[in-house]
């Protein structure tokens, strides 16, 4: 059965370039104008680079002129304020109209009368004999026809206008047609491009009774009798169509996808069944050149977003902090790597200075700060740059690690963080007393190698919930001293996590048993653990961000 179809929108170009492609409003802003970034792009010179939007409120879709050179037109008056568009509203954007349908397509409900429908063929099926069969030199003159218009382009809107203008050509007595195309993620028909011989387009309407033959079916349908087929549209039976051809687009399972409608005015003539088959013949070709059109699509959106990720990976790399160069018999290490494009971890070195301090002398207190935003990919990473902005304004007030993480939480709680949340580590690390401050809100405990070899779990008592789940919650410090020679090392759960091909984790206990046996300085401690993770996923794809940061006396 064909679906409900939703109530999305579309401005259509009635007058100018491209008369009859259709621009659906499917988002909440749709900008117009002549830069190719814009979603609804208009290329005559007369139109601003960014010329107009459209804005969706309260169900409602407001225009809006963007200061443009020559104004933005609706139903003969010029913009000066945002209006609500109206169906069949007028906008004329320099030497464009366009027109506004509230509904993408129309299709007539009416009574079910068969009768209307004069002939058709099941194009689903492998072996029709009952297909009849044209002249095949004019079948053969028409697919060299058609075929002809494929190789200029791959843009789907310009490919199906030059499609119906060739099956123009090849059908004298057509007036109008349009190609629909089904939504692969709603179902819904969207119209692709509409065009008519002679005259502005008008709004998409189609039987009910042929698009349930034509889609459900894989039937190509020829119409004879098109008022009583809508004998309940005012629309439809104050216009001249008195003859129509509607044929399923059909993907290589011979499911239809979409569907091409051609039809002929009154004094025009009208189809008979030889048309028909000579456009049920031209329809694979269709098929194809549609398929081909709507892959390099997905392609060029894929390639899109790549680009548009890789640009967000070098944002988020330029904002990691640069680990402290020179601090007197400290050192600091560190290692970050997203499992995708831009990753949700985060770690930070903020250097502390009191009232009374000088800015120009070394820091005499660092905060290092390590944090796993629970999720991945480009919502994890907002969070992540949220989270080290308000750290370190945090930070710019207040001296006492568990004071700073319990704003921080109460701040993440109030404004929300689409229900994701937050594991976080906070040290406070004096160079001259040698103290640590370790405020745990639910990270993975941070390990200390002691210098005789030991290795010190600060314990779970010591830490409470992650960020963003309580706004009540309080923290407290958990305080102990570095001698010479002894490191700290805090990482993600990204280290422990990261699984070999046969599905083992690495494993807590292989960390620990790890530092226990790596004595020296921070970075070597650091590459032995890069080292044998990398060893353990033996090339797996690695599936969460890995963080490891390691600092001690040297």
């Amino acid at each position: 059965m064909v679906r409900e179809q939703e109530k999305v929108p579309i401005l259509q170009v009635v007058v100018g370039p491209n008369s009859g492609r259709v621009f659906r409003l499917d988002r909440e802003l749709t900008l117009i104008g002549r830069n190719q970034d814009c979603d609804v792009v208009l290329e005559p010179k007369s139109v601003s680079r960014r010329h107009a939007e459209v804005v969706r409120r309260n169900g409602d879709f407001l225009i809006r002129d963007l200061a443009s050179t020559r104004g933005t037109i609706v139903n003969g008056e010029r913009l000066s304020h945002p209006i609500a568009l109206h169906n069949g509203a007028s906008v004329v954007i320099g030497e464009v109209t366009l027109r506004y349908h509230s509904q993408a397509v129309q299709i007539q409900t009416g009574e079910d009368d068969q009768s209307t429908v004069f002939a058709a063929i099941d194009l689903t099926a492998r072996n029709d004999r009952a297909i009849p069969i044209v002249k095949p030199e004019e079948k053969l003159r028409a697919l060299q026809q058609i075929s002809q218009v494929f190789g200029g382009t791959l843009v789907l809107n310009e490919l199906l206008d030059r499609v119906l203008g060739s099956l123009f050509d090849i059908f004298p007595h057509a007036s109008g047609g349009f190609v629909l195309l089904v939504d692969a993620v709603t179902g819904a028909l969207t119209p692709e491009v509409v065009k008519v011989r002679n005259g502005p387009t008008s709004e998409v309407t189609i039987s009910k009774t042929i698009l349930e033959r034509v889609l459900d079916d894989g039937l190509a349908i020829l119409s004879k009798n098109v008022p009583a087929e809508f004998a309940e549209s005012k629309s439809v039976s104050e216009s001249r169509v008195r003859s129509l051809m509607c044929v399923p687009i059909v993907d290589q399972k011979q499911k239809p996808i979409g569907v091409v409608q051609i039809d002929a005015d009154d004094g025009r003539g009208k189809f008979d069944e030889e048309d028909l088959d000579l456009l049920a013949a031209v329809a694979s070709q269709i098929s194809v050149a549609v398929q081909n059109a709507q892959l390099h699509r997905d392609l060029f959106k894929q390639r899109e977003i790549e680009r548009e990720l890789q640009f967000a990976r070098q944002v988020m790399q330029a904002l990691l902090p640069e680990r402290p160069k020179s601090v007197a018999g400290y050192e600091f290490w560190d290692c970050y790597e997203p499992a995708r494009h831009v990753g949700g971890d985060y770690y930070g070195f903020i250097p502390m200075f009191g009232p009374t301090d000088d800015r120009a002398a070394p820091p005499k207190r660092w905060a290092i700060a390590v944090g796993d935003v629970v999720g991945k990919g480009l919502p994890a990473a907002l969070l992540t740059a949220r989270l080290s902005a308000e750290i370190s304004l945090f930070l710019q007030a207040e001296t006492d690690p568990a004071a700073v993480v319990t704003k921080l939480n109460r701040r993440l709680d109030e404004n929300g963080v689409l229900d994701m949340y937050i594991t976080f580590l906070l040290v406070m690390l004096d160079v001259e007393t040698h103290t640590l401050q370790i405020v745990n809100a639910g990270h993975p405990l941070p390990l200390i190698r002691r210098a005789d070899g030991t290795l010190h779990e600060v314990d779970r008592e010591h830490s409470g919930l992650p960020l963003a789940i309580d706004g009540g919650s309080v923290y407290t410090a958990y305080k102990t001293t570095l001698a010479p020679g002894e490191y700290v090392a805090l990482y993600t759960d990204g280290v422990t996590d990261a699984l070999s091909p046969d599905n083992v984790r690495y494993t807590e206990d292989r960390l620990r048993d790890l530092l226990t046996q790596t004595p020296g300085a921070p970075h070597e401690a650091g590459e032995m653990v890069v080292e044998k993770v990398r060893e353990h996923v033996a090339g797996r794809a690695q599936f969460d961000d890995i963080t490891l940061v390691v600092f001690g006396r040297v």
